[in-house]
């Protein structure tokens, strides 16, 4: 079994310490996780050329998502994880989303019906601010098919001074380990 893992953060912190604990957790279990950093690839915005990709069932746009996209069809699950900004996915990983259109448009729902997914959102605000967001992707993953089987909502600061272990460490998430264990158990 393989998961792709997305994380849709603009930088190093709470998101890619969740995606690489849940990564060890999944490795325990025998299940290969590659691990794609939004902010480490090229994805252009969505240029809303719908006259091409409708009639080509392809987005002409040069930069990383094609490569992503691929990826996308050859896993057998997914994590999506990302912070939280107002209630909304960071530019970044909307961004993603948008270029994951045509996933829809080509009616290619049939390469995500048997996939799981879990869609995890870390953010300042309360759980249910941060859920807003979370219900948000998890809307997206299931307009192109694919099968949300585990939703998270985390609590956090958002000036961690270097502590990339702070998420585990603040008392804002108190059964975190836990938390993370059963969605790992959910793939």
């Amino acid at each position: 079994m393989k998961i792709l893992s997305i994380c849709g953060s603009p930088r190093k912190g709470n998101s890619e310490t969740l995606i690489l604990k849940l990564q060890k957790l999944l490795k325990e279990r025998g299940i290969d996780n590659e691990i794609i950093l939004l902010r480490e690839k090229k994805i252009n915005r969505c240029q809303g050329c719908v006259e091409y990709c409708n009639k080509n069932l392809e987005c002409r746009i040069d930069d990383d998502m094609p490569t992503i996209m691929k990826k996308m069809k050859q896993a057998d699950g997914f994590i999506f994880i990302t912070p939280n900004y107002f209630q909304m996915p960071p530019g970044l990983f909307k961004d993603f989303i948008d270029r994951c259109s045509i996933f829809y448009t080509a009616n290619d729902q049939k390469h995500f019906k048997t996939k799981k997914t879990i869609v995890i959102c870390v953010g300042t605000d309360t759980v249910e601010a941060i859920g807003v967001c979370t219900k948000n992707i998890a809307r997206f993953c299931k307009t192109i098919g694919m099968e949300v089987v585990g939703t998270k909502s985390f609590r956090s600061k958002s000036e961690l001074k270097g502590n990339f272990n702070d998420i585990f460490e603040n008392g804002l998430n108190p059964a975190i380990e836990k938390d993370l264990q059963k969605l790992a158990s959910l793939l």
